[in-house]
């Protein structure tokens, strides 16, 4: 018999990070070992019971058991343009300038299909999330990376990058509040982004999963900057903001040629959320404030005490401004890898390579508080008693 092969597409794709690192945990967990897993961004709080009881009666409700609209009920798109207007005073047309989506994941890596054509150039932050790669791979497009460091804020000055960096660039993801690095940008910093994209002639895809987990000062949009609706698009998420990442649902808004792009691709590709949870997402957002504070609150207080028990343990820590995670280098020089299998050995802790998130992720490690307060501790403890 004559083996059919697989396609050449899927050979370009390394193992999924988190897929790797589960496995050296179980392993651990095989041999005995306590393990505390720090490693993935998957809230441990629960999903608020308010909103689980309000989509247990949405499940049961007959008109809910039917194909949903691909992009998003009419409902839920008028009370996402709501809380937009409320949240950063900015004015969508819910039949055009809304998508929702199956989790920002699908969105962020479909889009490059809606945008890019082979040969193309996507500028990608890094240090960044993985899953921006995914579309651009599969679109057979090139990747050209734009450097983040602490000495910045991990914050990129495009003003003071050559033309030539820009030169065949048709997509720029940016992801503020930043994954990994908890970074978060302002409107100045936007306003800039936005400038740029206007000379060069490329789209933006600003990912703000983790807006709604901040710490100080509320995370501001891109589309708060004047004419940004003309070069750029923004995702936001239930998975961070209400805990709810099994529930998949997010949403795209911005620019309505985009919308209006990425619409229609998935309209072949998928038939859209389930609307019980459509309109569970409705109840989020009309109740935001009460559900969101509590969670805000718990992580700003993990933050607080596991930064501080690094740095009086000699780690170097760039300080979030939001997000649930640390990214800090440990007190003596070493690979990102090695620095995990070491946590992981010597203290039973979990922990995510930077190198994973880019080459000039490489030295860090990222920290994911995603566990309980107690384990938390004993995290820092085990931790702090590692001798470098």
């Amino acid at each position: 018999m004559k083996k059919p092969a697989l396609g050449k597409k899927p050979g370009e794709f390394p193992p999924y990070l988190f897929r790797d690192l589960d496995k050296k945990r179980q392993i651990a967990v095989n041999q005995g070992k306590d393990v505390i897993s720090l490693a993935v961004g998957d809230p441990d709080i629960p999903t608020p019971a308010a909103i689980a009881r309000f989509a247990a009666k949405e499940v049961l409700k007959p008109a809910n058991h039917s194909y949903p609209q691909g992009r998003g009920t009419l409902r839920l798109r008028q009370t996402i343009a709501g809380w937009h207007k409320k949240r950063h005073g900015i004015t969508l047309n819910p039949e055009t300038e809304i998508l929702t989506l199956i989790g920002s994941k699908e969105g962020l890596a479909h889009l490059p299909f809606a945008l890019i054509d082979r040969g193309d150039t996507v500028i990608m932050p890094d240090p960044c999330y993985p899953a921006y790669k995914t579309g651009v791979l599969l679109s057979e497009a090139n990747i050209k990376r734009l450097p983040l460091s602490a000495a910045k804020g991990f914050l990129p000055d495009l003003s003071a990058l050559p033309r030539s960096f820009f030169k065949g660039a048709k997509l720029l993801f940016l992801n503020y509040p930043n994954n990994p690095t908890g970074a978060v940008a302002d409107l100045k910093f936007y306003a800039g982004a936005v400038a740029a994209a206007k000379r060069h002639g490329f789209w933006i895809a600003q990912d703000a999963a983790y807006s709604e987990i901040f710490f100080g000062r509320p995370s501001a949009s891109i589309l708060q900057v004047p004419g940004a609706k003309d070069v750029a698009v923004e995702f936001y998420s239930l998975s961070k903001t209400y805990c709810m990442t099994g529930w998949r649902l997010a949403w795209m808004i911005g620019n309505p040629e985009v919308v209006g792009a990425l619409t229609k691709l998935k309209e072949n590709l998928d038939s859209g959320q389930f609307n019980a949870i459509q309109e569970t997402a409705v109840f989020c957002l009309k109740n935001h404030d009460a559900l969101v504070a509590p969670i805000c609150k718990v992580f700003r207080a993990r933050a607080d005490f596991f930064i501080g028990a690094l740095k009086k343990a000699g780690w170097t820590v760039f300080q979030p401004g939001a997000t649930f995670f640390v990214w800090a280098k440990p007190p003596a020089r070493v690979k990102s890898l090695d620095c995990v299998y070491r946590v992981l050995d010597e203290a039973s802790v979990l922990i995510t390579p930077g190198s994973g998130f880019g080459p000039l992720g490489e030295g860090y490690v990222r920290f994911s508080l995603t566990a309980p307060e107690k384990r938390i501790r004993q995290a820092a403890d085990r931790i702090s008693r590692m001798e470098w």
